[in-house]
């Protein structure tokens, strides 16, 4: 009896381990990632990573259409315009910053820049050459969020990363939350400096005199990260200030629109009594 219960006991254990698994993270890698310099705006045409042969293109980073941040002087939306570090300034813990000699923003003359500059569509790409700079030990928190009708789940293939970040910099950390329905949020996801990789190109921005290193960390989610709206990035005090380029996720899902149901079941319903008839 005492033999069953131990293998009763270590079967339950392995699949508690199982189970409950957490998110894997895989290093980006220089190694078949590929961008196109376009003057000094970048477009991203494949991100690899390390330890998997799973790759993301540039699609990936365009599935953003809504979102916010909070930094040390307000909230700012997606269109809201927002007062920029320039030459060497440090005043916002989070705000928009761009390459050296790249596209200016709309809001260039008054040191303005938005959040949908940074992660919208720029001549049909995510601009690699914008990101959200942060300040060294200061915190921001970032949303950002899909399409209504869109969707995001974990696939359960570990080999596989339904979320991507790049960041420049290799020097920060920051926390990784799934936006749900209802706007609540899962858990912190840590990812540390170390396990970011580099991609194969540096950048230098107007915030700063020098360039630095771009690295990524793609994430395989556990199950525990289903129907999301979005995501949420933050920046804690003791992060050294990540530098945030962009987000990616793997495959959308799209769900019905409101009353589509309702529709399908009165359709049936007609359909039915068309035959009785």
């Amino acid at each position: 009896m005492k033999t069953r219960l131990l293998l009763a006991t270590a079967g339950l254990t392995a699949l508690a381990a199982t189970v409950s698994a957490g998110p894997v993270k895989h290093a980006g890698t220089a190694a078949g990632t590929v961008s196109i310099l376009h003057g000094q705006d970048r477009e991203l045409v494949s991100l690899a990573f390390a330890t998997t042969g799973f790759t993301m293109t540039g699609a990936d980073f365009l599935n953003f259409t809504d979102g916010s941040v909070v930094n040390n002087i307000g909230p700012y939306g997606w269109f809201d315009p927002m007062a920029r570090d320039v030459d060497g300034a440090n005043v916002y813990t989070g705000n928009p910053d761009r390459a050296d000699g790249s596209s200016p923003y709309d809001g260039e003359a008054a040191a303005m820049g938005t959040l949908a500059e940074v992660f919208g569509a720029f001549s049909g790409y995510k601009n690699m050459s914008r990101l959200i700079d942060g300040e060294d030990n200061s915190g921001w928190v970032l949303d950002l969020l899909f399409d209504p009708s869109r969707r995001l789940d974990a696939d359960g293939d570990d080999a596989t990363a339904e979320v991507a970040v790049l960041e420049r910099g290799r020097n920060s950390d920051f926390n990784i939350y799934g936006i749900t329905t209802g706007n609540a949020v899962t858990g912190p996801l840590f990812v540390s400096r170390a396990e970011t990789g580099g991609v194969g190109w540096s950048l230098d921005t107007l915030e700063i005199g020098d360039a630095q290193e771009v690295g990524a960390v793609g994430i395989s989610l556990d199950a525990s990260w289903v129907d999301l709206i979005g995501l949420r990035i933050e920046a804690a005090g003791g992060f050294n200030g990540p530098d945030l380029i962009a987000v990616g996720t793997g495959p959308l899902r799209t769900v019905p629109a409101p009353g589509s149901f309702a529709l399908a079941g009165l359709a049936a319903l007609m359909v039915g009594a068309a035959r009785r008839r």
